[in-house]
């Protein structure tokens, strides 16, 4: 592998080269968990493993090796051929990863599998069913339930599952905001019975390279001040948070609070 492509990859691409290396070690190899996230290129909430992740059959005794973590499975589940490498499906992947990581970080996975993979919540639903009764498959149930592809980003998802898991009321998700002159702005986040509105803002991007990218950012942030000030003309109000936030659940519950959002009583 060229040094320049492993240097200039982030850590989604980095794994995705390891899955690729290690399928022209292995004889077919299945990849699951976060090594078929990666493939599917779902976003992972944190650290992308060093380890490459494939399924095998219970009755094989070939250990975990340096490199390659070997899940065993008493019977191979369906498979999609995907970038020349052999992985478990979407709905599959997903629930597997929720069985074992957080609520938050199961919900970002399931709202995107959703909104951009055409996975559906029945699909799902059926992969959990299959899990049994084992480890983890009431964590993946209560991902599956709560998993709603309107959520637009995986900054949203995560928003959303800190809502659910600090008890907030829950918001109505990419609402249209209008006042006499027509379309404010579709807001990701609306609370009717407060009137409030809520936005995420990992979406804008205030890099600096030069004088024109200077003025587009400035640009940017003027056009985002109008509209919050429309918003804000039609008697709502506005809180916004960042990734900082929405990643510390006390904090993301302190700037909701102090915008009026709190655990009902």
């Amino acid at each position: 592998m060229p040094a320049d492509t492993w240097a200039s990859a982030d850590e989604a691409e980095r794994h995705r080269l390891r899955v690729r290396a290690t399928a022209r070690q292995l004889a077919a190899p299945l990849f699951g968990h976060e090594s078929a996230a990666a493939v599917w290129r779902l976003p992972l909430l944190g650290r992308w493993p060093v380890e490459v992740h494939v399924l095998v059959r219970g009755s094989s005794n070939t250990p975990s090796t340096a490199g390659v973590r070997r899940h065993r499975v008493s019977t191979l589940p369906a498979v999609r051929d995907r970038d020349g490498v052999t992985v478990t499906t979407v709905a599959r992947t997903v629930v597997d990863l929720a069985r074992a990581g957080s609520f938050a970080r199961g919900l970002v996975l399931a709202d995107d599998a959703l909104r951009r993979h055409g996975a559906s919540v029945a699909g799902l639903a059926e992969e959990v069913t299959a899990a049994g009764g084992g480890r983890g498959v009431r964590a993946a149930r209560r991902v599956v339930d709560e998993a709603d592809a309107a959520a637009e980003s995986p900054g949203e998802s995560l928003s959303r599952a800190r809502i659910i898991e600090l008890g907030l009321p829950r918001p109505v998700l990419q609402h249209d905001v209008r006042d006499g002159r027509g379309l404010v702005g579709r807001c990701d986040f609306f609370w009717p019975g407060l009137g409030i509105v809520g936005e995420f803002d990992g979406r804008l991007k205030y890099r600096v390279d030069g004088v024109g990218d200077r003025r587009a950012v400035e640009e940017r942030v003027w056009t985002e001040k109008r509209r919050e000030d429309r918003l804000r003309d039609t008697g709502l109000r506005v809180v916004r948070w960042t990734w900082a936030d929405a990643l510390d659940p006390a904090r993301l519950a302190r700037v909701l609070g102090s915008a009026g959002i709190r655990p009902a009583r």
